[in-house]
Parts: structure tokens; sequence; C-alpha cells
């Protein structure tokens, strides 16, 4: 009677009645696998029916394996499953032991269980076996580029990528630094999970002792979960650069109005470097890099006197201290007289400030249509005279140096008529 009702109780929820249901087997997972180490194997299906023996402490039937047998392979190779666990009438688990997988037939086997009642249930191709994984992994560096600058001092954040063939999977992914073939320290990022791809960051410091033309390195190394270790190696190399100066910039002066045209002069100029006046780029968009020695633009406007300029790169601010003279343009305050004849000629004095030989005299509207005062001499740098040219009406009168810029008369002059 015990035994009637065990049957009932293990049977009645999923089938009509306590027949002998044919067991069902759907699939296993994994579907694939190495052979390097033993695989734990669930089985998927439906009628997994357990014989019951009696339980001598509670004199009630209770579930048992025995007569379970489930195995994987084709033809006349076969590996039989150890270590049956039953979970319920739809799942099952089992061991397929590493060194019986070696001997299997590469590729997608079938799998078949029997249960007690000697019934048959089969799978064809549920399994791929591989053999033993001997097929390393594959690293890069998804940054820093390789063409990342780097000099003394420099930080250089990164990360380094990896990935297996599955059904393999990634143990870990160490790397080193090294400078000039030294190693100074290493770091590494473990994967309990064993996933088939993974990133592992890292960052190191460049050493303030380093000079130009020394090598640092960084090397990763990506290994497997397999019995072999299977393991790749990246390398990222750098050469490093010197600590840029700035030494020269010429011309030395120009108007406030800016534009003067400059060459600054120094080394360690890289693709992104930029010249800062006073904490104003040069034109265009902090200066155009020749070559690392060079660097060309055009000074914005600024103040008269001196400012700074800097140089800045992506080493850092280059050393060094240059400044660039900033000149108001020639100030014309009078002119005596302050009229002439129509036919021109009449000899005119103008006083002001900042008269040099470069400073040009003009009359007119505008100093686009302005002409020229004519026999102009500089007699000191607050006076130049000269002779009116001809003209009629009033005009104003303009002091003009192509390199610093322009000023005009408070006051118009005046053309008498005939």
């Amino acid at each position: 009677m015990r035994f009637r009702w065990a049957c009932i109780t293990l049977c009645a929820a999923q089938f009509w009645g306590c027949g002998n249901p044919q067991p069902v087997l759907t699939g296993v997972e994994p579907s694939q696998a190495y052979s390097d180490a033993d695989v734990q194997i669930t089985l998927i299906g439906a009628n997994f029916l357990p014989a019951t023996t009696l339980d001598p402490a509670s004199g009630s039937r209770v579930a048992v394996l025995d007569g379970f047998h489930v195995r994987i392979g084709k033809a006349t190779s076969w590996a039989e499953l150890t270590n049956l666990a039953w979970q319920s009438t739809g799942q099952m688990t089992a061991i397929l032991p590493g060194d019986l997988a070696d001997t299997l037939p590469r590729g997608y086997l079938d799998a078949e269980l029997w249960d007690p009642r000697g019934q048959r249930a089969v799978v064809q191709n549920a399994f791929g076996e591989f053999g033993r994984d001997l097929t390393p992994p594959i690293a890069l560096f998804t940054s820093p580029s390789a063409d990342t600058p780097v000099g003394p001092g420099t930080s250089l954040l990164g990360n380094i990528h990896a990935s297996d063939t599955p059904p393999g999977g990634l143990a870990s992914i160490a790397w080193t630094y090294s400078e000039n073939d030294v190693e100074l320290y290493h770091g590494e990022c473990d994967f309990d999970e064993h996933p088939v791809e993974a990133d592992c960051p890292f960052q190191v410091w460049v050493s303030q002792s380093l000079k130009g033309s020394e090598l640092v390195r960084i090397t990763a190394i990506a290994t497997d979960n397999s019995q072999n270790h299977n393991s790749c190696t990246a390398t990222l190399s750098f050469t490093v650069h010197a600590l840029p100066t700035v030494s020269s910039v010429y011309p030395t002066s120009g108007g406030t109005a800016g534009g003067t045209d400059v060459v600054i002069t120094g080394s360690g100029f890289l693709a992104g470097s930029q010249a800062i006046v006073d904490g104003l780029k040069l034109f265009p968009e902090g200066g155009i890099v020749v070559n690392e020695t060079t660097l060309s633009g055009h000074v914005p406007a600024h103040a008269a006197g001196s400012a700074s300029i800097v140089v800045q790169t992506p080493l850092g601010n280059a050393s060094g201290n240059v400044r660039f003279d900033y000149q108001a343009p020639p100030l014309v305050e009078d002119i005596t007289p302050n009229t002439g004849a129509a036919t021109g000629g009449t000899a005119v004095a103008l006083t002001g400030e900042g008269f040099t030989a470069g400073t040009q005299i003009y009359f007119g509207s505008t100093l686009d249509y302005a002409v020229p005062l004519t026999e102009l001499f500089l007699q000191s740098d607050t006076t130049i005279i000269g002779r009116a040219p001809a003209g009629s009406g009033q005009t104003w009168v303009w002091a003009f140096d192509e390199g610093l810029g322009y000023s005009r008369s408070p006051t118009p002059f005046t053309w008498r008529s005939p």
C-alpha cells in the first residue's frame, strides 16, 4: 500500500494515471565543451521517473536513481556520465569526465538516457565535443592609441580587451609596465565566471626622470581557463619625448590692434600645441604647428605693453620665458597750420607721439582713399614736417605705421579756396 501511494504521489502530477510513460530527452546544457576537465551536464526533457525503494527508517518508499544511465557519443564510441542527480521529472544533472570525453570523436554527439524501466530516450547531435582547448585567447589595447604623446610625468589611462573562442572562457588579464626594459609595476584582472570576452582597465605614470628617446612599454597577457592555461601577449610601446621648451618669438613687437605675423621657436611642439598670448590664443586656433620646433600665427589685439607667450602642448606647457611687446600706433595730436592752399604745397608741422621712420602721414576723409604728405621729414619721435597735398574742403589727417596701426587727428585740416 505504501508503494502504491508513493507511485501516485510521484506520477499523478504530470500523467493521467500511473502507467509506464516514455522518457523524453530534448537537450543538454551546455551544448558544447572542451575535454580539458570534467563538465557538469544538465539533461532536459520529460518523464524522468525514478524507481523507489523502502526507507527502513520511515517505512515509506523514496525515489532513487538506480537504473538511470546516461551516455554521450556516436556510433561505437561512447562515454558514460557519472554522478547522476535527479532534479525533477524534467531535469537531471550528471558529470562528463574529462578523461572519457577525450576519447570521444570530435564534433556533435548524441545523448542517450535509459530509465529504471529500461526505456530509452535519445536526442541526436545534442552535444559538441571539441577536444582539448589548445587555442589561445586574443588581447588588444583599445586605449591609449599608439600615437599618444608620452613625456616625463605623463599619465597613461588605458584598457585591454580580451576574448576567447566559445566554449572556452577567460581566466585573467594581466599587465606589466616597464621603462627601458626594466619592469616597474604590474596589475591583473581575474574572472571567476570565465567570460568569453572582458576588459581590464589600467593606469600608469611615466617617471619624471626619463629623457627624450627612452622607451616605455605596457605588456598585456590574457589567459584562458583551460588546463593548458593558453595565453597570448599584446605590447604597446612609446618613445618618450623630451619636455617642450619655447625659446624665441619673431618679430618681438607689434601693434596693439593685433594681427602681427609671428614665428615662435622652441622644441616639442607636437600636433595640437597652441600659443597663448596673455590668455588669448594666437590666430588661427592657437597657431599653426609647422614642425616640432616652429609655430606661427597672428597675435591678438592687446593693450600697449609686454605680454607673455605660453606654448601649451600635449605634454604640458613649454618651459621658457618669451614676451611680445605691444606698441601703440603713432598718435597725431595737432597740425600747424591747420589750413592750406587748395593747390597743395603748404608747409605743415605735425606733433604727436611715437613717430618713427616707418610713420606715414595721410590726408583724406578715410584712410583707404587718403593721399600722403609730401617731402615728409622725421624731426623727432614727436614731430614730423612736410607739405600738404592738394585738395578741397575739410579732411582728416592720419598717422599710419604698417606694423603698429594708425590714428586720426582730433581736428580736421581745411583747404582754402583760391
